[in-house]
């Protein structure tokens, strides 16, 4: 078996990256990786494990496409793994693809153990790239999370003729680089990720940038194809990911609504969490009437299930709300941009117009939730009950 290419050893090849090597998706024994290339080439994806001596892995992949998911198994939990790409090149040496004109660097993941704690954080509305959200990235990647659910507004491109290839590297994968070389980020699709100014042809590049992953404990996975609707489990909580745009005039409403219903009937789980971009109660001045859809459509299903929470953003604040028994996670605040409260929801615990993200630390029964400002400050908590 070829030995593994040290990272600091391989040059930088004139193929790019255009897509750079993210963590899709990580199970108790699996991994997803995937990337794209700014033109085929062939390569191998190397995967070694970090402080053992197990067995390396590695997955070569052809030179007749640029977009690659590949797939380890057999991953023993507890370990910590290292991928690489490494490309061929005529002289037979390996190179490295680049990334914004430097090197990308290696992935590392932690297999996760049924028997851990779990600490997973949510951020929405991170859409701009500015400073503040930078920032806040750097402070997410020293929390010691396993994974990280974004609420959706994944990238605002406003600006004209800019290729959104070049929109999501600069205010997506460099921003958030530290969390992205280290854990899987799931999304969910928001009202801008629709826009037609973030799109690659007719199709919103939300959806090439996050393709479907196969997951042995969601063999549906909604519209696989386009990844805009599915589900994952960790820790025995199932996380549905939801695009609530289809109650906004996206094709897909009825399908969707069948498949939430299904995941929620699931019995196999401790407990079900949603997530989705457009919140289903907000004291928030600027659009409050966009919860009332997701209100009517979802809540009932949401209440019916009695799922302990649901986390959303696209109000550009933090709110806790409670209401029938469900903690409602409004978590908007991943920029600079923040909205004022209008009058607050007799339902609201708790408002903050400040930039932030929210630990969530699960223990066997419980939740605990702490919203954390940008700069440290403690800015909310709860306990939520699993069962």
């Amino acid at each position: 078996m070829t030995p593994v290419p040290v990272e600091e050893d391989l040059g930088l090849s004139a193929i790019s990256y255009r897509i750079p090597l993210t963590i899709r998706h990580v199970t108790g024994d699996s991994a997803v990786l995937f990337f794209e290339l700014s033109e085929p080439a062939a390569g191998t994806v190397y995967l070694r494990p970090i402080g053992s001596g197990d067995p390396q892995q590695e997955v070569d992949f052809s030179a007749t496409e640029t977009r690659h998911q590949i797939i380890f198994e057999k991953l023993l939990p507890g370990r910590r793994f290292q991928a690489t790409v490494a490309l061929e090149t005529p002289e037979h040496d390996s190179q490295q693809p680049s990334f914004l004109g430097r090197a990308w660097g290696p992935l590392s993941f932690v297999v996760p153990q049924p028997e851990d704690s779990l600490r997973f954080g949510v951020i929405g509305d991170a859409s701009f790239g500015d400073p503040a959200t930078r920032a806040l990235i750097e402070q997410m990647a020293g929390a010691g999370l396993d994974f990280v659910l974004h609420a959706g507004d994944v990238v605002d491109e406003t600006e004209p003729g800019v290729n959104p290839y070049d929109a999501y590297a600069e205010k997506f994968y460099d921003v958030f680089e530290p969390l992205l070389r280290d854990l899987p980020i799931y999304t969910v699709p928001g009202n801008h990720d629709y826009e037609f100014d973030i799109r690659l042809g007719e199709e919103p590049f939300y959806f090439r940038a996050f393709p479907a992953f196969p997951d042995p404990e969601q063999p549906g996975q909604g519209t696989a194809e386009r990844n805009q609707y599915y589900a994952f489990e960790s820790h025995s909580i199932q996380f549905v990911m939801l695009d609530s745009q289809v109650l906004f005039g996206v094709p897909g409403r009825e399908e969707e609504r069948t498949w939430l219903e299904e995941r929620l009937a699931d019995t196999r789980f401790k407990a079900t969490i949603p997530i989705v971009h457009v919140a289903p109660f907000s004291s928030s001045s600027v659009h409050p009437t966009d919860s009332l859809p997701v209100r009517q459509a979802w809540v009932p299903l949401f209440e019916t299930a009695h799922v302990p929470a649901v986390f959303s953003g696209h109000f550009h604040q933090y709110e806790r709300l409670s209401v029938n028994g469900i903690t409602y996670i409004v978590s908007g605040g991943g920029s600079s941009t923040l909205y004022a409260p209008g009058p607050l929801l007799p339902q609201s615990q708790e408002f903050r117009r400040q930039t932030h993200f929210v630990l969530c630390e699960v223990n066997e029964d419980t939740v605990v939730i702490t919203a954390i400002a940008l700069g440290g400050e403690v800015i909310d908590g709860a306990v939520l009950q699993l069962k």
